[in-house]
């Protein structure tokens, strides 16, 4: 972290207000309030921690779109995924899709992402370092210290995750990581190694975990962390790490005592089933008011029906091929709409005033009313706890567990789903299915790719040799004709601006790893870039 990134720390001192009922939950600005006394009082140290939990939304001061915190960060993940399918040339995102913004050193979209995880790192820094001594009970120093060090593994896992190589298991792993400070100090420092960056993760979660645990302080939202989700964050990276049975146990315990639960209506109520902190399959997530809003910088402006939003003139779409592996009698089948574009279809999407219509278009993120500012965006939901149980204990495997595992949350969404018999690579190829068309838009498509050293393959082009058109497809109301039913739907609509060159990337190509910013490697010699 160099003194460009140190200077966001300052940004901790305006980053805390959000109202809640305890004398000790209430937060003030405190963007005139000196830093040292801050952490006199434990009401200091709260307010800090609202400073992070703001970073998770917060939109950025310039005037360029699609830089809304993490929650825009998740958008990028799944863009570059197989699975969320860019329809129509735009601005945004679209060179996310294309795979090319990663690797433009100075791209401010670049920049401003992987500095949001040092501004995470460095207000983490300063609430692990000077909470210990601030006047007040016990489990309040312990509640903030918990979330702090979990915010900052957090943060270092996803730096980690893109900007260096994926964690090879049973490696020594000596491959550069990222910079890694545990202090706020301006030195200039190499890349740890990807081995070192997790071993820190690890420690900071497992004293999170610790912290945490004996905490009885009741969260006024799900916004805010606890041990339930620093359980949840461990199991993603054991997940990550390929230590499988690990990630199974810690799972399981987010499962067992979580107390989140499978809603009924998660996919059968149409508005606001994936927008609403309230249902009770959440353990962490965003709770969106209007007065968070950026413009054009939410998660909503780019994956809803908000009236004024990129989705609105570039709906987003499943992978067909995906699409067409779920069962009819999965209640999830019914976000996506493969004949958007007939209107004869007996199945519509709700689209925003004169919004766009494509073929495969979802309608996963709804909200309530068009003109909406901002939703309820979700970090952590229970489905993934189940699918990481399910998942570390086939790849570990322990086969029955992980059928056992999967068939809540499978039956749950398909009534018709019976205990699956399936082993090894079977049930393997079964539980990643489920995950996909679960955890559809909420980021995490590209990196289970790169953890699982699988190629991007985003389905084969029509074959025209055999007949088939491979002509654009376009209008409102306009549906495709002669369209290959073994090809994907990649690339397929209006301009097909994404190009046939960005249809695959073989595992472990270099493009797998994020560029770090020219500005950090002119201000830190020793930062090493990736290969270029």
């Amino acid at each position: 972290m160099n003194k460009i990134l140190l200077s966001f720390s300052a940004l901790i001192l305006a980053l805390c207000a959000s109202s809640c009922s305890d004398d000790f939950m209430e937060t003030k600005s405190t963007s005139n309030v000196d830093q040292s006394q801050m952490f006199e009082t434990t009401d200091g140290g709260m307010m800090a921690v609202n400073g992070l939990h703001k970073l998770m939304y917060t939109p950025s001061l310039s005037s360029t779109y699609a830089q809304g915190g993490y929650q825009t960060f998740m958008i990028w993940i799944d863009m570059m995924g197989e699975d969320l399918v860019y329809t129509k040339s735009n601005a945004q995102f679209q060179s996310q899709a294309k795979w090319s913004l990663h690797r433009n050193l100075t791209s401010s979209h670049l920049s401003y992402h992987y500095q949001l995880f040092y501004k995470f790192i460095s207000n983490a820094n300063m609430i692990i370092d000077n909470i210990d001594g601030a006047q007040g009970p016990q489990m309040e120093r312990d509640y903030i210290k918990g979330q702090a060090l979990a915010y900052r593994a957090f943060a270092y896992f996803n730096l980690v995750q893109c900007w260096g190589q994926r964690y090879r298991a049973g490696d020594n792993n000596t491959q550069p990581g990222v910079v890694m400070r545990i202090h706020n100090t301006t030195d200039n420092q190499p890349r740890s190694s990807v081995e070192e960056v997790y071993a820190q993760i690890n420690s900071d979660l497992d004293n999170a975990i610790e912290l945490l645990k004996g905490v009885t302080i009741e969260r006024s939202n799900k916004s805010h962390i606890n041990v339930h989700v620093a359980r949840g964050l461990k199991a993603r990276v054991l997940l990550a790490q390929g230590r499988w049975s690990e990630a199974a146990a810690m799972a399981k315990l987010v499962v067992d005592q979580s107390g989140a639960k499978l809603q009924d209506d998660t996919y059968t109520t149409l508005i606001n089933r994936m927008s609403d902190q309230t249902n009770t399959e959440w353990i962490w997530g965003k709770l969106g008011l209007e007065e968070q809003a950026g413009t054009l910088k939410d998660f909503h402006s780019f994956m809803s029906n908000k009236n004024a939003s990129y989705n609105k003139n570039t709906p987003r779409a499943i992978y067909c091929l995906l699409y067409n592996r779920i069962s009819d009698t999965d209640v999830r089948k019914n976000l996506w709409f493969p004949e958007a574009q007939n209107p004869k279809a007996e199945r519509k999407p709700i689209i925003p005033t004169k919004g766009n219509i494509r073929n495969y278009m979802a309608n996963k993120f709804l909200l309530a009313d068009e003109n909406m500012k901002c939703g309820d965006v979700p970090w952590m939901r229970l489905p993934e706890m189940m699918l990481i149980q399910a998942e570390g204990y086939a790849r570990g495997g322990n086969y029955t567990e992980a059928a056992e595992a999967l068939y809540p949350l499978a039956h749950h969404r398909d009534p018709e789903y019976i205990l699956s018999t399936n082993t090894g690579e079977s049930l393997i190829d079964e539980i990643m299915f489920q995950r996909r068309v679960e955890l559809w838009g909420e980021g995490f498509r590209f990196l289970d790719l790169k953890r699982l050293d699988m190629p991007l393959d985003r389905g084969p082009r029509p074959r025209t040799e055999l007949g088939y058109s491979d002509a654009a497809w376009t209008g409102n109301t306009k549906m495709p004709t002669n369209v290959d039913p073994e090809a994907s739907n990649y690339n397929m609509y209006d301009e097909q601006a994404m190009g046939e060159e960005n249809r695959y990337r073989a595992a472990g190509h270099k493009d797998w790893q994020w560029l770090i910013p020219k500005k950090e490697c002119e201000v830190n010699p020793l930062c090493e870039q990736n290969p270029l």
